[in-house]
């Protein structure tokens, strides 16, 4: 376990072990968060590179995280996506995914039908609100607490609570019309 409050305070200090520790143990979680959003991988390395670069420049600032580091990276990565998601619609491009990577082990229909699954999933979550979207890809996807996801998005757990019955009840009726 992490001591966050020596962690962060050691960042401050611009203690490049600790800015290490940080990516190490955030980097992978913040990519992930970011690619279940996008389905780039690519894109994803990129904006989770761009998620750091801005942690470095807060500390330039002097705007650093006073506390909860992994809700203010999560925070960070939402502003991140937001401002690419804007962007690409300004400049609409054609992704290629590349996710199907094919395994000696393992039955390739299986694995196209796992992509098809994820990718109807995957779209049925596009269908919903914006909030609804973040709040049931950080509750399910990234596996965080109702009380996490209320800080990351600045809402009360209530809310948070009501947005994740309401974008489940929604992805239900989604999936069985597409069914």
């Amino acid at each position: 376990m992490i001591d966050e409050a020596s962690l962060l305070q050691r960042a401050r200090d611009r203690d490049s072990a600790a800015l290490a520790t940080i990516y190490d143990t955030y980097a992978p979680k913040i990519y992930a968060y970011i690619y279940r959003h996008i389905r780039d991988p690519h894109r994803a390395e990129d904006l989770t590179s761009t998620v750091f670069l801005k942690m470095l420049e807060a500390l330039d600032k002097d705007n650093f995280a006073r506390d909860r580091l992994q809700s203010w990276l999560y925070r960070i990565a939402h502003n991140v996506i937001v401002d690419d998601v804007r962007y690409q619609q300004r400049r609409p491009t054609q992704t290629l995914y590349d996710t199907l990577e094919a395994k000696e082990e393992n039955d390739p229909s299986v694995l196209v039908s796992q992509q098809i699954e994820e990718e109807i999933v995957w779209k049925a979550i596009q269908q919903l609100t914006e909030d609804q979207k973040n709040v049931i890809i950080l509750r399910f996807g990234e596996g965080l607490t109702a009380p996490q996801v209320a800080k990351i998005l600045n809402k009360s757990e209530e809310a948070v609570r009501a947005l994740q019955r309401r974008g489940l009840a929604n992805l239900r009726k989604i999936l069985s019309q597409t069914t």
